[in-house]
C-alpha cells in the first residue's frame, strides 16, 4: 500500500486545496478534454440520452403544385453512462505536520496528472472507430504538408463540419513544421478556442484554417507509428457526473496514525458521430539529437 505521511481542520481546508489544484491540473493538461462536447449528468439518473438528427434535403416547388416535399428529422438516440475511476492516497500525520502546504499541492497535481491521463487515453481510445474505421495516412506515411493538406481537403469534402481541428503526437507536429515557413514562429489561438487552456498544446499551425494541437499522451505503437485525428467538436463527447469525488477516514494502525484519501470520478467518453472525424496515421519516430 502505497502511503504518503495534522488537525482534522488542517486535513479539511488542505484536502480542499488538493482537489483545487486537481481540478485545475485537469482543465489544463488535457487537449482531448477541452476539444469535444462536454455534458453533465443530471442528480439522480445514470444514464442520459444523446440525440441525432439525420440532413435535410430542399426540393423545388412549382407555384401551382402542392409542397408534398416531406423532410423527415431523421432522429436517431444513444444512451450513455458513466463509470467509476479513482484511487487512494494515504498521508501520514508525520509527514502533514512537517510539510503541510507543498504535500497538497504535489499531491493534487499528481492526482490531477492521473485523472488526465486516464482521461486522455479513453478519448484517444476512440480515434479509430471514427469515420467507419477508416484511417487517413497509412504505417510510416510522413506528416508532412502534403500529406496533411490532402487530409484536411478529404476531410471538407466529406463534410466533417465547418470548425475542424487536428490533434497529433509532438513527433509528427514537428515534422509537419519543418515543410512550412512558419517554423520557429506561433500562430495565435484561432477565435472559439480556449486559449487559456489549450495554448500549451497549439503548435502554432493553421492550415486552411484548421488548428493543430499536440499531445504526447498519444503514444506510437512497436513499429512507431502513432494515430492522431481530424474532427469536429461533435465526432466524440464526454458524459460527466459532476466533479472529482473525495472521501476521508482514519487508520490509526499507520505509524502515528494517517488519513486516507479516497478520490474518485464518474465520467465515459463516447463516439457522438461517426461521419464527423477520421484517426489519422502517421510515423512518429522520436528524433535524433546529434
Amino acid at each position: 500500500m502505497a502511503v504518503q505521511g495534522s488537525t482534522t481542520g488542517q486535513l479539511e481546508n488542505a484536502s480542499k486545496e488538493m482537489i483545487a489544484k486537481s481540478l485545475f491540473t485537469m482543465e489544463h493538461t488535457a487537449p482531448n478534454r477541452s476539444l469535444l462536447r462536454k455534458f453533465t449528468l443530471q442528480a439522480g439518473h445514470d444514464t442520459m440520452v444523446i440525440p441525432k438528427v439525420g440532413q435535410m434535403t430542399f426540393l423545388n416547388v412549382n407555384e401551382t403544385e402542392k409542397n408534398t416535399n416531406e423532410m423527415d428529422i431523421g432522429m436517431t438516440t444513444s444512451s450513455v453512462s458513466t463509470s467509476i475511476v479513482g484511487g487512494k492516497v494515504i498521508i501520514t500525520d508525520t509527514l502533514l505536520r512537517d510539510n503541510t502546504q507543498d504535500i497538497w499541492d504535489m499531491v493534487g497535481t499528481q492526482v490531477g496528472d492521473a485523472a488526465v491521463r486516464k482521461i486522455e487515453a479513453d478519448i484517444i481510445t476512440l480515434y479509430s472507430s471514427l469515420n467507419g474505421g477508416t484511417t487517413y495516412g497509412a504505417a510510416g506515411a510522413v506528416f508532412n504538408v502534403a500529406n496533411v493538406m490532402n487530409v484536411i481537403a478529404n476531410a471538407k469534402i466529406n463534410k466533417f463540419g465547418q470548425r475542424l481541428h487536428v490533434i497529433h503526437h509532438p513527433s509528427c507536429m514537428l515534422r509537419l513544421s519543418k515543410d512550412l515557413t512558419t517554423l520557429g514562429t506561433n500562430r495565435p489561438i484561432p477565435a472559439g478556442y480556449s486559449q487559456e487552456r489549450l495554448q500549451d498544446f497549439f503548435g502554432g499551425i493553421v492550415l486552411s484554417g484548421v488548428p493543430f494541437f499536440e499531445t504526447a499522451n498519444i503514444t506510437p505503437d512497436t513499429n512507431s507509428d502513432a494515430i492522431g485525428v481530424i474532427k469536429h467538436k461533435d465526432a466524440l463527447g464526454m458524459l460527466e457526473a459532476g466533479t472529482i469525488r473525495r472521501r476521508k477516514e482514519r487508520d490509526e494502525s499507520i505509524g502515528e496514525g494517517a488519513w486516507v484519501l479516497y478520490v474518485t470520478h464518474r465520467y465515459t467518453a463516447f463516439e457522438m458521430d461517426d461521419a464527423l472525424g477520421a484517426s489519422l496515421t502517421y510515423a512518429a519516430a522520436t528524433p535524433a539529437t546529434s
